[in-house]
């Protein structure tokens, strides 16, 4: 049987290029007989003939008698294809331009960004070619992994899919045989890749795409998922680092799978502290987190190293003997149509699995004639803390995804619930809860329910200036006095940034007055990030409106949106006073909003 967007194309394509009569003679030429087919208008005539020829298994011969008819026509299955891949990559935009060559060539619709432009008409065209694809086509480098646009438009086309069903993912390996990030391998089919080592493999890649509009494409699994054995070190911002790398470039994210890994027990990966900023909170969560029966909520914006400093504390806590599960938000799939039951069962499952207990105690706890909650909550005193002396920790990185459900107000709940039941049984102050969060706490549940109006609480800000200075030094001072205060001024200790920034620095890339005389510049060292963030807020009106006041004035009378901002890691407020999170921020979003 044939795909039902093909048959479909095929119907539309001979209703538009035959006239009556010329359908007439193709239908003869079927050896079909005209007036036995169904309908009386020529487009119910076609449907019922293609869906005969679809029934017959004659949809190919179907389509050599219209190209004998009509040459010129693209008789095959055309589709729209996105191209995303970073710019500026030598492989990657050579790779890029001879994909949109060829598959144009053989009649699909192919879109790619052949240039840095960032005005919100052309954001908004990217969006819109992202949820019109039918394919994602996905170049995946060394340089394109920690592209922050690349990844936005993998979320994007994985957001559209989970409404319309398409775009499809289809990832390109492009000389790149290393564990890809968190952040992009979550979303892609872990058992449809595709391989490009050099030059010769162009034609392969062009067929390979085509079998996968096909839906011919034979599955293989990526071998290069699992730690490679050279990776040795775990990298400030949660990069596999082997032995002989001195210094990495920044990751957009840290990423939460290799906790397991670390060093204990006889665990692969150790941490590397070479260019980790130990920070007041770092012994705060340390002390806090191995005592018996604590709520640690730890919150920063975005890219300030919120899972950094939490995966740090987690670490410690096991070579401590704690036991520890891991929750990411991000991982999970969660918007308005997640159901709490659903997803308190999947939290039940994975807390049996993570502590080695038989999962026969689920169904044991679980009663459907109690709510979820009250199901959770016997499973974890009845048959997970009674087998454990030391502490369990349940760590929750971006707990405010859930604000994307129905239920997190009654999620949240029963965290403070669980927390309220330590001053009653001993039992539960073996459970310790972590949770980080990027936004306010009162905008997630501002009622006396809320988990995070008890226990430590951990406001991470960005670098201060003594940090920034000891980065510099660390890196081996690439930057002079001078050159460092006026560096600070701009990034203002912004942690993703700054050390990107330090990074082009040591390895020699550009010089600081190269930097700074293109920072702002959307095909600049920060033009990926810049250009990410601003098609973050490129339909919201409000935001925009809220930001430029915000530049302008210090202040802003829309809570709602200082709230959004903040979540976004554009702003920082402090009393009545709002500011751009640094000054790069406030220079081009004042000039892109003004």
């Amino acid at each position: 049987m044939t795909k039902t967007n093909y048959l479909i194309q095929l119907k539309e394509k001979i209703n538009d290029h035959f006239d009556y009569e010329e359908f007439r003679h193709l239908v003869f030429d079927l050896g079909v007989d005209f007036d036995n087919i169904p309908g009386r208008a020529k487009i119910d005539k076609i449907v019922s003939l293609v869906n005969r020829m679809n029934s017959d298994d004659r949809i190919s011969q179907l389509t050599q008698i219209c190209q004998k008819f009509r040459p010129k026509v693209v008789w095959t299955y055309q589709v729209k294809l996105f191209i995303a891949y970073k710019q500026n990559t030598l492989n990657d935009a050579n790779l890029a331009k001879i994909l949109y060559d060829s598959l144009n060539d053989k009649g699909h619709d192919v879109f790619y960004d052949q240039g840095l432009r960032a005005g919100e008409e052309w954001l908004d065209r990217i969006d819109a070619e992202i949820k019109a694809a039918d394919f994602l086509v996905v170049l995946l480098s060394t340089e394109s992994i920690d592209s922050e646009m690349v990844r936005s438009e993998i979320y994007r086309a994985k957001e559209y899919h989970t409404v319309q069903g398409k775009p499809q993912i289809l990832p390109i390996r492009v000389a790149f045989n290393g564990m890809l990030p968190y952040g992009i391998s979550a979303f892609l089919n872990p058992k449809q890749y595709i391989y490009w080592h050099s030059a010769n493999d162009n034609q392969k890649i062009v067929n390979s795409i085509l079998l996968a509009i096909n839906e011919k494409l034979p599955e293989k699994s990526d071998p290069f998922s699992q730690i490679p054995n050279t990776a040795t070190i775990l990298s400030v911002d949660g990069r596999l680092l082997s032995k002989n790398e001195l210094i990495s470039p920044p990751s957009p994210e840290f990423d939460p799978r290799l906790i397991k890994h670390l060093s204990i027990p006889g665990g692969a990966l150790s941490l590397s502290d070479k260019f980790y900023v130990e920070r007041e909170e770092d012994n705060k969560l340390r002390q806090e987190i191995v005592r018996r029966g604590t709520t640690i909520t730890i919150r920063a914006p975005r890219q300030t190293g919120k899972t950094s400093l939490l995966m740090r504390g987690l670490h410690y806590a096991r070579e401590k003997g704690a036991q520890v599960i891991f929750l990411d938000g991000q991982s999970l799939g969660l918007d308005e149509k997640s159901e709490m039951d659903t997803f308190l069962r999947s939290l039940a499952e994975l807390l049996v699995d993570e502590l080695r207990i038989d999962g026969l105690q689920i169904e044991k706890s679980w009663n459907d004639r109690l709510v979820a909650q009250k199901n959770l909550t016997n499973l974890i005193e009845d048959h997970i803390l009674s087998r454990f002396e030391e502490p369990i920790i349940l760590a929750f990185d971006e707990a405010d995804a859930l604000l994307e459900t129905r239920f997190y107000q009654h999620f949240f709940g029963l965290l403070r619930s669980w927390h309220n039941r330590r001053a009653m049984l001993s039992e539960w102050e073996k459970l310790n809860i972590v949770l980080v969060i990027s936004t306010e706490p009162y905008i997630l549940i501002d009622n006396i329910n809320s988990p995070f109006n008890v226990g430590l609480k951990l406001n991470l800000t960005d670098f201060s200036q003594a940090d920034f200075e000891l980065l510099n030094y660390q890196h081996g001072s690439p930057l002079n006095e001078a050159e460092s205060s006026q560096a600070f001024d701009l990034l203002n200790g912004q942690p993703y940034l700054t050390r990107k920034l330090l990074y082009l620095l040591a390895r020699n890339q550009l010089s600081w007055q190269e930097i700074e005389k293109k920072a702002t510049s959307d095909n600049g060292p920060f033009g990926d990030h810049l250009r990410r963030l601003n098609w973050g807020i490129r339909t919201q009106s409000i935001l925009q409106k809220a930001l430029l006041q915000i530049i302008s004035t210090g202040r802003c009378s829309n809570e709602d949106a200082i709230f959004r901002l903040q979540k976004a890691g554009l702003v920082i407020q402090n009393g009545d006073i709002v500011t751009c999170r640094c000054g790069l921020y406030a220079q081009y979003f004042g000039h892109k909003l003004g």
